[in-house]
């Protein structure tokens, strides 16, 4: 065999391997990619640029979030290839907003600490196509308030672990991933937030720290098990639904789809693992 075919072989099985770690298994169920696009688009309100919150759940449904949801959404958007994404990213710019402190890792940017959330109301939009008057909101970081119980939550862990990871610590972020895992009670994520109902949303940061940390075979029950739980909570209209139970070891769904949770749901899947 030449050379030169021999280098074709290697560029070949290259290509093949890069494929298959960009999403969930080919063999494993997964939240519908092309559905989950469709939801996040029927959510954009043009008067505004954004994407609102919520379909039904009030005052969500007539909330636009800046952050989380838009910066989150204007990732997802991108990553599936729809133009939106460019919409979203230049209202974010008008705002001034590229990051809040508190989702930065999922966007590439280590955190510098946990601190409590504090809310701004900075406007409101009327929108025809939606026939309602929406307020637009910030969530960001109140950094005169420390989280010093931050390990207590699994949202915060992985941001952590994400953290470490692109500081290049990749044995600390280990070690969060493992605590991260103590939380695991066999459904969901029973941290210091759980009341009775799963967010569905830590399924879906679960399943990008475990691809940024090379699919380690330890997690990978709890990795199935999200993809599983992921892909029953995605209703007809593409979205993610935002909380759930078991009842006789059965998902059942509890909430609104929203654009936060479809958006993580993206991005766990489909986002470039932080190396």
């Amino acid at each position: 065999m030449s050379v030169n075919k021999l280098a074709l072989f290697a560029i070949f099985f290259i290509l093949i391997a890069a494929l298959s770690s960009t999403g969930p298994p080919r063999t494993t169920s997964a939240p519908n990619a092309t559905a989950m696009r469709a939801f996040l688009e029927s959510q954009y309100v043009p008067e505004a640029g954004l994407l609102r919150a919520s379909v039904v759940s009030y005052p969500d449904n007539e909330t636009i979030w800046l952050a989380n949801d838009n910066l989150l959404a204007a990732r997802a958007l991108r990553l599936l290839n729809s133009s939106l994404w460019k919409n979203v990213s230049r209202s974010l710019a008008r705002h001034g907003v590229a990051f809040n402190g508190r989702i930065d890792p999922l966007l590439g940017k280590p955190l510098g600490g946990f601190f409590c959330p504090e809310f701004r109301t900075l406007g409101r939009v009327y929108s025809k196509k939606f026939n309602a008057t929406f307020t637009i909101k910030l969530e960001t970081a109140n950094r005169s308030c420390i989280m010093q119980d931050w390990r207590s939550y699994a949202d915060l862990v992985v941001y952590g672990a994400l953290s470490d990871l692109l500081r290049g610590n990749r044995s600390e972020a280990f070690h969060l991933y493992s605590h991260l895992l103590s939380m695991w009670d066999g459904n969901g994520f029973r941290d210091k937030a759980f009341s009775g109902v799963y967010q569905s949303y830590k399924c879906a940061l679960f399943i990008y720290i475990y691809r940024s940390l090379g699919k380690p075979e330890e997690g990978r029950t709890v990795y199935l098990r999200c993809l599983k739980i992921l892909t029953a909570l995605q209703l007809k209209d593409g979205g993610i639904v935002t909380g759930y139970r078991t009842e006789n070891g059965k998902i059942v769904p509890d909430g609104d789809p929203n654009t936060e949770t479809t958006a993580m749901t993206i991005i766990g899947l489909y986002g470039r693992p932080v190396s």
